[in-house]
């Protein structure tokens, strides 16, 4: 599909099913993310998603669950209900055109709405530095980070 058409977002539907499962499979074969393995059908059905569609195609997601922090840490309390964005994918071709922007919108206007206190992600993309670029550019904060050598 052509990155032609405009987008919106919405909540996923049990339809989408068959999209999530596809998009997750064509992550997956991108290899850009450390240790991704597709979602299935059971992980989708636990999560909160939403879809980006053009054309009538899904063409990116947006998925993840509610958490109660379990203990304090240094940005949230003990008890605090906060969004955990598990996954966030977009299509080569509809990159560079605002849809994260708009999927993201969307996961913090419902969290929010919830009375959420935050959202938090970990992310294990292999070209790191576009994708740390993105979330600050959204109002994120890295609160800590992770790195490794083959030796």
């Amino acid at each position: 599909m052509s990155g032609n058409h405009p987008v919106r977002v919405r909540p996923a539907e049990p339809e989408d099913m068959p999209a999530l499962l596809a998009l997750s499979q064509a992550w997956a074969a991108e290899g850009i993310t450390y240790g991704y393995s597709p979602t299935g059908r059971e992980e989708f059905a636990g999560y909160r998603c939403w879809v980006a569609e053009a054309g009538g195609e899904v063409v990116g997601y947006a998925g993840g669950e509610v958490d109660t922090a379990r203990r304090d840490i240094e940005i949230q309390q003990a008890g605090e209900r906060y969004f955990e964005l598990e996954e966030l994918y977009v299509c080569p071709d509809f990159r560079g055109r605002g849809v994260g922007q708009l999927l993201l919108a969307c996961v913090e206007e419902d969290a929010r709405r919830e009375g959420l206190a935050q959202m938090m992600l970990n992310a294990a993309n292999r070209n790191h530095a576009p994708l740390l670029r993105f979330y600050l550019r959204e109002g994120m904060t890295p609160h800590s980070f992770r790195m490794f050598k083959r030796l």
